[in-house]
Parts: structure tokens; C-alpha cells; sequence
């Protein structure tokens, strides 16, 4: 017991908060960092059981009141919804000022982080079954909710956690909104790449067919292996839900079936009434779109076994992938991505003005919780490390897209890497920097980055350190590799203790293809 008393006591010299008890739950190490929250791992040891604790940041909360209020009423929203698909709330409190919910501790992934996961084995898409199994889980649990009277709001890959078996959990119902009680805090709240049209607008106009369309915007990427809208800033991606049709998804895969990309494209209407009624409506629907309404290897059963099955390539004669022809099918009248720019230009100016109207009146169209398209001519980074903290600065004119951006010493999966898709959202705007540095040091920001510093994050130990020679077995490693897309972009000197460094390189213009598995 002495021993985790010392380790808990240099720990919290660090993260204040490691070490110290809220409520059942002793904290015992940081998980991740958000927008508005940390989430700690935590241990009730009279239970002897680790719970997820989400504690509100509370310089976010001094700067806006209304996260309080939020994160209140996530915590009574969930502890409401008693469902096998929707994360369990243990407790919820305020403690000396803190506010924390401790949640169910999931071992597994993120949908998101799967995703990822998926493009980096050479772009295969997640298997046809493996997908239906984890949205039709999803579905079950919305339209539970929706009975409930609550709506999500915040429908996201990074908001579905799984588990070894493949159980999917709904969570993150900080947006959450009850119609016949409440009303909205005054902006439409979402996620730009999954939000729904009207809620895009405003955000009391969101509905449990709103949730449905976030859904199917999932679905959308699970099947074709991308979001039906991308964009250079979050505003683009907003009035392309708003005003523009989906890209039919056999445009993207011919061997999507006709009765899937009919529903798909259902479920994607800018009207809610013109969508399914229900979640498990619309899963049900693509189901039998792949003739697997009735398949018995549909069950509640381990559907991991499925993602070793090959995802079925278009490939040309080379072995190259390449995006499948665009088939006539029972869409075919509506317009694809190739869209006439002048057109959509002239209707995305008028429907800007709209926007900036909403916000003059109504306080603000959206606020961005999601990440970004790439675009520009290779933009210039520059990453200046010591032993103690690690800066990337974005020297381009244009936002960074570091989703899918990782760095890598070592062997991949090692336990050191770092994935882009932790910064906030996605995302590293024009001219800005972010920072990861060893928690409790005092550390200097270089000076084009002390007015322009977009995302923080403290990390405990020192063997997380992607950027330094030294790791946990003590054999140095001279390098890291930079990696976007699943290739290598950049390989970096790493530094030695008490050292510094710098590595520049340019941000690639596009992703290049990568061969689809069995091409």
C-alpha cells in the first residue's frame, strides 16, 4: 500500500487532480483530454472497481457558466436511460468545486479510433456484418432513448466505445436535449462532419430523426470508407448538409447494392420527416439492402471474427486502387461531388449570409467539436522538442487535417505512439501551435507560439515521450517517424536527455492512395 501512496504522491505533483478522491473513486492516471473535460481512470478499492471519471475543466467552466449547467444535466440524462448499449453512470457529483461523473471503465476502443485503424491496413473498409452488428447495437439505443424523450445530438464514431467483443456503448451525452422540457443554450451544438441539416441551423430544431441522419452519416463512412462531406473549414461542411446532395455511395463503391444506396441516401434527406422513423428502421433497411434481414450470424454474438474477412477491393489492372465507375442507378439524377464549382459556390455565398444572419440574431449557428478536410499546396511544419515538451507549429495558410497524422518511434502499437486524432478537434488551424508536455514542468512556448497556442496536452510520464532516445526498456531509438494516411511523410532525429531538436518538413498536398487489401 506504501508503494501506491508514492506513486500516487509524485503523480499528483504533476496533474493535481491524480491521487485525489471524488467521491467512491480515487484517481489514478489521465485517459484524455477534451474540449471541456478530462476523463481520469478511477478506483473505488471497497468495490475493487475501476470506473471512467469525467471531470469538468474548470477554467472552461469559469468562462462559460453554461458547461456547469451542461455537464449537470449529462450526468442526470444518462442516469435516466437504463439500456445495454448506453454507458452506465456509477455517481455524479460536485466536490469542493469539482464537478465529475464516474462512468463504466470500457476496455477497447473508440469507433473512431477503429476507423483510423482500418485506413491505416492499407484503406480497407470495416466488414459489411461487423458494421450492421455495431450500428444496429447504436440504433437500439437511440430509439431507446428517443422513447425516453432525449435526444443525442452528438451522434460520432469517437462517442460509440467498444469493447474485446465488439459491444458497442453509446456515451457523451453532454449535448443531449429533452424537447418537451428544455430548450436549447443558445447554439447549435454538434459535430460538423456528422451533424444533421436542420440542426446545422439551429440547434432546437433537432429531433430524433436528426440523431438517425448522424447515424446514417456513419453508416455512410463504415461502408464507402469516408463521410458523405469534407471541407476546408467547418462552415464549408455545415452548408454542404445544409444545401447539397450526398455523393451517391456507389459513386464511391459500385458494389454497394442499389437498395442500400437508395436507403442510405433516405435517411441522408434534409427533411426529417422524409426519413426513417426509426434507428432500428433504417439499420433494418440497409440489412435487408445486403439481404441479411434474416441471416442467423447476425446475432448478438462476437463479431470480431469478421474484421479478418478481406474487404472487396475496385482495383484497376495495376493493382492501384481506385474509386469504382459511377454506375446509373435509381439516384443517378442527383448531383455528385463534381458539381459545377460556380453553382455551388454562388448557392454556399447566399446560404453564408443565412448563416451570418442566425448568428446576429440567434447567437451563434454552430460551435465546432470536429475535425477538418486537408487542403492548400504543403503547407510548412515545423516541430521543435526538448526533453520535456514537444511543439507543432502550422507555418501553412490553411487548417491541418491531423486525424489520421501519427507519430511513431519504435514499432507502431508500442505504447508510445501518438495519434493526431487526440488534439481537439482533428485539427491545427493556420498559424497555430499545439504542445504536449510533461505534466507539472513549467515549459516556455516558442515565441510564434505564445499568442497563438490551440491545443495543450499534459502527459504524466516521460516513457510517452515519442520525441526522446530513452524508453521503458532503456534502448535508445534515434528516430521517429511522422506518419499521415498511413505513410511516411517524415523521419525525426530523437533527443537525449536534456536535449533539443527541430524538424521541418511540408505537409503533403492530398493523401496519397493506398492499396485496398487482396489488390
Amino acid at each position: 500500500m506504501s508503494k501506491t501512496t508514492n506513486i500516487d504522491e509524485a503523480n499528483q505533483t504533476r496533474d493535481p487532480l491524480i491521487g485525489r478522491q471524488l467521491g467512491d473513486y480515487r484517481l489514478t492516471s489521465l485517459l484524455a483530454t477534451g474540449g471541456m473535460a478530462r476523463i481520469y481512470k478511477g478506483m473505488d478499492y471497497k468495490l475493487q472497481r475501476q470506473a471512467a471519471v469525467k471531470v469538468l475543466i474548470q477554467d472552461e467552466a469559469a468562462n462559460d457558466p453554461t458547461l456547469t449547467k451542461r455537464f449537470q444535466r449529462e450526468a442526470r440524462a444518462v442516469a435516466a436511460l437504463e439500456h445495454d448499449n448506453i454507458i452506465t453512470i456509477y455517481q455524479s457529483n460536485e466536490q469542493d468545486g469539482v464537478y465529475f461523473i464516474a462512468m463504466k471503465f470500457v476496455k477497447g476502443n473508440d469507433l473512431a479510433q477503429e476507423l483510423k485503424r482500418l485506413r491505416r491496413t492499407r484503406n480497407k473498409k470495416m466488414d459489411v456484418k461487423r458494421a450492421l452488428y455495431i450500428m444496429e447495437q447504436v440504433a437500439s439505443a437511440l430509439d431507446y432513448a428517443h422513447k425516453q424523450d432525449v435526444i443525442h445530438r452528438d451522434i460520432k464514431p469517437s462517442n460509440i466505445l467498444m469493447d474485446d467483443n465488439d459491444k458497442a456503448l453509446l456515451t457523451d451525452f453532454g449535448l443531449v436535449l429533452r424537447p418537451s422540457a428544455e430548450t436549447t443554450m443558445g447554439t447549435a451544438f454538434g459535430t460538423p462532419r456528422y451533424i444533421a441539416p436542420e440542426q446545422a441551423i439551429s440547434s432546437n430544431k433537432a429531433v430524433p430523426q436528426s440523431d438517425i441522419y448522424s447515424l446514417a452519416v456513419i453508416m455512410y463512412e463504415l461502408l464507402t470508407g469516408e463521410t458523405p462531406f469534407s471541407g476546408d473549414s467547418p462552415m464549408e461542411i455545415a452548408l454542404s448538409h445544409i444545401s447539397d446532395p450526398p455523393p451517391p455511395p456507389r459513386s464511391i463503391d459500385s458494389s454497394i447494392p442499389e437498395k442500400v444506396e437508395e436507403e442510405l441516401l433516405k435517411a441522408l434527406s434534409k427533411e426529417p420527416e422524409k426519413r426513417h422513423r426509426t434507428a432500428i428502421e433504417f439499420v433494418n433497411a440497409i440489412k435487408g439492402g445486403y439481404g441479411l434481414l434474416d441471416d442467423p450470424s447476425m446475432g448478438r454474438t462476437s463479431m470480431r471474427m469478421a474484421a479478418s474477412m478481406p474487404a472487396v477491393p475496385v482495383s484497376n489492372d495495376t493493382g492501384t486502387t481506385k474509386k469504382g465507375p459511377k454506375l446509373k442507378s435509381k439516384k443517378e439524377s442527383k448531383p455528385t461531388r463534381n458539381t459545377d464549382k460556380k453553382t455551388k459556390s454562388g448557392g454556399r455565398s447566399r446560404m453564408l449570409l443565412l448563416i451570418v444572419l442566425l448568428v446576429v440574431i440567434g447567437g451563434g449557428a454552430f460551435i465546432v467539436l470536429g475535425g477538418l478536410g486537408t487542403g492548400g499546396n504543403g503547407a510548412a511544419v515545423t516541430l521543435i522538442y526538448n526533453t520535456e515538451s514537444f511543439t507543432m507549429i502550422n507555418g501553412g495558410d490553411y487548417t491541418l487535417n491531423v486525424g489520421t497524422l501519427q507519430f511513431i518511434r519504435g514499432t507502431d502499437g508500442g505504447g508510445d505512439d501518438y495519434n493526431g486524432y487526440r488534439i481537439t478537434q482533428d485539427i491545427v488551424p493556420a498559424g497555430k501551435c499545439v504542445r504536449i508536455f510533461w505534466s507539472g514542468k513549467q515549459i516556455e512556448l516558442p515565441p510564434q507560439c505564445v499568442n497563438n497556442l490551440h491545443y495543450s496536452e499534459q502527459l504524466v510520464t516521460p516513457d510517452l515521450f515519442f520525441w526522446r532516445k530513452e524508453t521503458s526498456s532503456d534502448t535508445p531509438i534515434s528516430t521517429f517517424a511522422v506518419m499521415y494516411d498511413g505513410r511516411e511523410i517524415a523521419r525525426c532525429d530523437t533527443v537525449a536527455r536534456g536535449g533539443d531538436a527541430e524538424c521541418r518538413f511540408n505537409w503533403p498536398v492530398s493523401p496519397t492512395p493506398v492499396p485496398a487489401a487482396g489488390s
